[in-house]
């Protein structure tokens, strides 16, 4: 009996503790003082995308934009660092 006794009062515990966390973590993320900077729309139309290219995929990780452009059957993956509008990397796969 006394180990139920236990048990009851751990999962208190840790109900009361995860959802003190997951309650910190939310007034944390809502008020927080971090702001985004993107770089002026002149530097975005810069990319090295073609007319006739399908953009296949497109993720933001971090501050870096990660294209994955097809073009006649011709891969090109563009890292694009979004905080300073600057092209990091260039892979072209044939």
């Amino acid at each position: 009996m006394k180990y139920l006794k236990f048990i009851v009062i751990l999962m208190g515990l840790l109900i009361f503790f995860g959802t003190a966390g997951v309650i910190y973590i939310i007034y944390d993320r809502v008020f927080s003082k971090q702001t985004l900077v993107f770089p002026e729309k002149k530097v975005l139309n810069e990319l090295k995308i073609t007319e006739n290219s399908e953009i296949v995929n497109a993720n933001i990780s971090d501050d870096k934009l990660i294209l994955i452009i097809k073009l006649n059957e011709e891969y090109q993956i563009i890292v694009y660092d979004l905080k300073n509008g600057k092209q990091l990397y260039f892979f072209e796969t044939k």
